[in-house]
C-alpha cells in the first residue's frame, strides 16, 4: 500500500496547490488576444474587466469570440453550445547502441468528441515495445472507449461507460477485459486548469497466456485526472486509476501517468510520460512495479 499512498499524496499537495490559486475571467478576442482579470460590468453591446496590469479595460463586443468565466468556463458569448473535438497521434522512438543495445517503440491515438459537456464521447489506444540486445522485454497494448453524458442541467455532474481491454506479454496476461460504468464531477474546467474524480464499478476478467487460471472479479475504479497550463505552451497532466476488488482490496491495481507537453506550434508537440503500472499481487514471479518513461512527438489535427 506504501506505493498508493505515495502517489495520492503527491496528488493531494498538487490538488491542494491548486484551490490556493486564484482563477480569473477571460475574454477572447476575434484577433486572436486574451484579456485576463475580473469581469465588472456586461452591457449589450461592450464588457468591461478590471486587470491587474492595465486596470479597468472596456471591450467591444463585436470584437470578442467568446468570454470563459472562473465560475463557468462553458459560457459562449452567444449563448450557443459548441462541439469540440479533439484529435491527436504519437510516436516515440529511443534506440541506444554500445554494449548493450536498446530500443523503445511508443504510439498511441486518441479521438475524443464533447458537445459542451452534455455528452462527450472518447476513444483511445496505445502500443508500447522495448528490446535489449536484440531481445523483447516489454510488449504492451491498451485500448479504451468512454460515453459520458451530464445530469441534465448540472453539467458538472455526469455519468459514464466504459470498455477497457489491455495485454501485457511480460506480465503473462494475454487479455483484460473491464467494463465499468459509474459517476463522475467536474471540480475545474476552465481555461488552464481541468481537473475532474470518477468513482465506477466494473467486472474484470483476466486470461492468462500460461496455465494460470482466468480470473474473473468485480472491481471498484477511482479515478482522478487533473490538466495545468503551466506556461503558454507548455501543460502537464496527470491520470489516475485505481483498480480495487471487492473480494480483496490487497491485490489492488494501479495506473499512472504523468506527462509534459511542449507544443512547437498548433499542430506538433514534444510528450514526455512516466507511467507506472503497478500490481500488488502480480500472478507469476514478475515485479509488481512497471515504471517507464516515454518521450514522444504528438501531431494534432
Amino acid at each position: 500500500m506504501k506505493i498508493l499512498f505515495a502517489h495520492f499524496s503527491i496528488i493531494i499537495l498538487f490538488i491542494f496547490g491548486l484551490f490556493l490559486t486564484v482563477y480569473a475571467d477571460e475574454i477572447y478576442l476575434h484577433n486572436g488576444d486574451k484579456i485576463t482579470g475580473k469581469i465588472k460590468q456586461e452591457q449589450q453591446d461592450s464588457v468591461s474587466i478590471e486587470t491587474e496590469a492595465m486596470g479597468l479595460i472596456t471591450v467591444d463586443r463585436h470584437s470578442i469570440s467568446r468570454i470563459l468565466k472562473a465560475e463557468d468556463a462553458t459560457q459562449q458569448v452567444d449563448g450557443r453550445e459548441s462541439v469540440e473535438w479533439q484529435r491527436e497521434v504519437s510516436l516515440g522512438y529511443d534506440y541506444a547502441t554500445g554494449n548493450t543495445r536498446e530500443s523503445q517503440l511508443s504510439g498511441s491515438f486518441l479521438i475524443n468528441r464533447n458537445n459542451n459537456h452534455v455528452d462527450e464521447w472518447t476513444i483511445k489506444g496505445d502500443i508500447y515495445y522495448s528490446s535489449v540486445n536484440r531481445k523483447m522485454n516489454a510488449q504492451k497494448w491498451y485500448n479504451m472507449a468512454r460515453y459520458a453524458r451530464s445530469f441534465g442541467s448540472m453539467k458538472k455532474w455526469y455519468n459514464f461507460y466504459r470498455l477497457e481491454a489491455d495485454h501485457d506479454r511480460f506480465a503473462d496476461i494475454d487479455y483484460r477485459l473491464v467494463p465499468a460504468a459509474g459517476i463522475g464531477y467536474w471540480f475545474y474546467d476552465i481555461s488552464g486548469l481541468k481537473l475532474l474524480g470518477e468513482a465506477a464499478a466494473g467486472f474484470q476478467r483476466t486470461a492468462y497466456r500460461t496455465n494460470i487460471k482466468d480470473e474473473n472479479e468485480w472491481v471498484f475504479i477511482p479515478r482522478l485526472f487533473m490538466e495545468k497550463k503551466l506556461f503558454t505552451n507548455t501543460s502537464i497532466k496527470q491520470n489516475l486509476f485505481c483498480y480495487f476488488p471487492f473480494e480483496g482490496f490487497s491485490k489492488y491495481r494501479l495506473y499512472s501517468e504523468t506527462s509534459l507537453d511542449i507544443a512547437m506550434n498548433h499542430a506538433l508537440s514534444l510528450r514526455l510520460s512516466l507511467i507506472d503500472d503497478y500490481n500488488a499481487e502480480p500472478p507469476t514471479s514478475t515485479k509488481k512495479n512497471d515504471l517507464r518513461l516515454v518521450s514522444s512527438l504528438v501531431c494534432s489535427f
